[in-house]
């Protein structure tokens, strides 16, 4: 899902992405609770224009999967 290009400014879509997985982890392992670590994502997407552009759904959806992926790390540890 990171942008590919080499050299290039990420966008604002590759930065959600990390922010999720970064929340996701935080998550996680105790340090914030689910709601905190939702709501501050949900700004970031409506704040920079991805509900516009990729729709509330795809957030949403990016948004599970990170969680999805750190809980069955955690898991799995």
């Amino acid at each position: 899902m990171i942008n590919s290009r080499r050299n290039a400014k990420p966008t604002a879509l590759d930065i959600f992405w990390a922010r999720c997985h970064a929340r996701a982890h935080l998550y996680s392992v105790g340090y914030i609770d689910l709601h905190d670590a939702v709501d501050v994502l949900q700004e970031h997407a409506e704040r920079h224009g991805l509900i516009a552009k990729i729709g509330q759904d795809a957030v949403q959806a990016i948004m599970a999967a990170a969680f999805r992926r750190a809980l069955a790390r955690q898991d799995a540890a």
